[in-house]
C-alpha cells in the first residue's frame, strides 16, 4: 500500500512539469507563504517574505516589505526550472525547483552584471528567526533616531533619521537621508539585537545592530557590493538639511533650459509652445531608481488631477545604458507601469557628473530624483532634492499635502 502511494506521488510530480500555460499538469509549487533567503556571504543571509499564488493557470509572486507589496506576474516554469522577472526593473530570478516546497538559484541584475545566490522555502513567514536560547527582552526601539553612517570616514559619512515602529519582536521603519529614503524595512528585535531587511526589485538591504546602553551600533549591507558601519541614538527632534535648499540655480542663470529627445527620438525643449504659460514640474529621475519609482507614482496622480488646470510634467530620464533604444524601452516600461501620461525624455547616462553637464545652470545633481517647480512665467519657484516615499509615513504625507497645495497656488496665479 505504501509503495502504491509513493508511485502515485511520483506520477503526480512528473505530471506537473512543463509549460505553465497549460492548466493543472504544471502545478509544481505549493501556494502560500514562502521565505526567500539571499546568500550575501558565508555568514550573512537576507530574508525576504513572498506569497506564491496562481491566477488561472499561471503563478504570481508577491514580495512583501512591511506595507509594500510588489507583484511579479512574469513567472515561467519549464520542467524543473523557474524564472521570475521584476515588473519594473531589469532584474530577475533563475531557479531550480528542488521539490514542491523548495527552490534554489540566483538573482540577476542588469544582464547578469550582478548575481546573488538564493534559496526559497515554503511555510515560513517570520523574517528573521529567533536565535536559540535567547532570553526574552522588554527592549522597544519605537521612535526617531539620529543616525550616522560611516561616521569615522569623512569621505563616506552622512547623516540620517531612523524611524522605527516595534510591536513585540516585530519591527518596521526606514532611514531618511538628505537624498531620499531606504524605503520599507521590516524585521525583528531579539533581546538587544536588531535585524532589518528590504528587497524592492532593484536593491537588497540588510541592517544589523546591537543596542548597547542607549546607542545602536551595527552594519549596513547593500547587496554584495557595499557595507558600512552605522550608529544611532534616540533623538525625537533630529532634522536634516531642508531638501529645498540643496540644489539651486548658479549665479548668472535665471531660467532652466534644455533640449532632449523623447522616446520616439523627437527633440523636446522647455521653450516649446506646449509648456508656455503652464506650471511645469521637471523631474530628474532614472528607471533604475526605487525612490524615483515612488515619486513617479505620486506625480502620475498629481498630473491626472491637475493637467486640465494647466499642469505639465517633464521627466528627464538618466539611464544606466548608453544606448538610446534600451533607455527608451526602460522608460516606456516605467511610464506604462504607473500610467504616467506626461512627457518622458531621454536625458543621458545615469551619473551625477553627466547629469550636471546636461543641466549646467544647476549647482549640482545631488540626488535621483530631483524635482524643479516652474511657475506660469517660467520662473523656478522651488527645487526639491530627493523624495521621501510612502515608507516614511508622516514625512511622505506631509510632503505630498504641501506639494498639492503648492501646485494649486501656482495654478491659481
Amino acid at each position: 500500500m505504501n509503495r502504491l502511494i509513493y508511485i502515485l506521488f511520483l506520477i503526480a510530480i512528473v505530471s506537473c512539469s512543463g509549460d505553465t500555460s497549460h492548466e493543472d499538469k504544471n502545478v509544481l509549487l505549493v501556494e502560500g507563504d514562502w521565505l526567500l533567503e539571499f546568500q550575501l556571504s558565508e555568514k550573512n543571509t537576507v530574508p525576504i517574505n513572498f506569497i506564491l499564488s496562481k491566477n488561472d493557470s499561471l503563478y504570481e509572486v508577491t514580495f512583501s516589505n512591511a506595507d509594500e507589496k510588489i507583484t511579479a506576474k512574469k513567472v515561467t516554469i519549464s520542467n524543473n526550472k523557474i524564472t521570475i522577472k521584476d515588473p519594473l526593473f531589469n532584474t530577475w530570478f533563475e531557479g531550480v525547483i528542488i521539490n514542491p516546497t523548495k527552490i534554489e538559484g540566483s538573482w540577476f541584475k542588469n544582464d547578469k552584471e550582478h548575481s546573488i545566490p538564493f534559496s526559497a522555502t515554503f511555510g515560513q513567514n517570520t523574517r528573521f528567526k529567533k536565535p536559540e536560547n535567547l532570553p526574552e527582552s522588554s527592549i522597544n526601539i519605537t521612535g526617531k533616531w539620529e543616525v550616522d553612517f560611516s561616521k569615522s570616514n569623512p569621505k563616506y559619512h552622512y547623516k540620517a533619521i531612523g524611524q522605527f515602529q516595534q510591536v513585540d519582536n516585530y519591527v518596521t521603519g526606514t532611514f531618511m537621508t538628505e537624498t531620499g529614503d531606504y524605503r520599507y524595512l521590516e524585521g525583528n528585535m531579539y533581546n538587544n539585537t536588531l535585524y532589518l531587511s528590504s528587497f524592492d526589485g532593484s536593491h537588497l538591504f540588510l541592517f544589523k545592530a546591537t543596542l548597547i546602553g542607549e546607542r545602536l551600533s551595527g552594519i549596513f549591507y547593500s547587496g554584495t557590493h557595499w557595507e558600512e558601519p552605522w550608529v544611532a541614538s534616540k533623538n525625537e527632534s533630529i532634522e536634516l538639511t531642508h531638501p529645498d535648499s540643496l540644489t539651486y540655480l548658479k549665479e548668472g542663470y535665471d531660467k532652466l533650459a534644455f533640449t532632449f529627445p523623447n522616446t520616439k527620438g523627437d527633440s523636446v525643449s522647455l521653450t516649446d509652445d506646449k509648456y508656455k504659460g503652464k506650471v511645469v514640474i521637471v523631474n530628474i529621475m532614472g528607471p533604475w531608481c526605487p525612490n524615483c519609482k515612488d515619486e513617479t507614482a505620486y506625480l502620475a496622480e498629481l498630473y491626472k488631477n491637475n493637467h486640465e488646470k494647466g499642469l505639465e510634467i517633464i521627466a528627464l530620464s538618466f539611464d544606466k545604458s548608453g544606448k538610446f533604444e534600451v533607455a527608451a524601452a526602460n522608460i516606456l516600461k516605467v511610464q506604462s507601469h504607473f500610467n504616467a501620461n506626461y512627457d518622458f525624455l531621454i536625458a543621458g547616462k545615469a551619473n551625477k557628473i553627466s547629469a550636471a553637464e546636461s543641466l549646467p545652470m544647476l549647482n549640482h545633481i545631488m540626488s535621483y530624483p530631483t524635482s524643479i517647480f516652474i511657475d506660469r512665467k517660467g520662473n523656478i519657484q522651488k527645487i526639491r532634492t530627493g523624495f521621501y516615499g510612502p515608507g516614511t509615513g508622516s514625512y511622505y504625507t506631509r510632503y505630498t499635502e504641501q506639494t498639492n497645495d503648492f501646485i494649486a497656488r501656482l495654478l491659481a496665479e
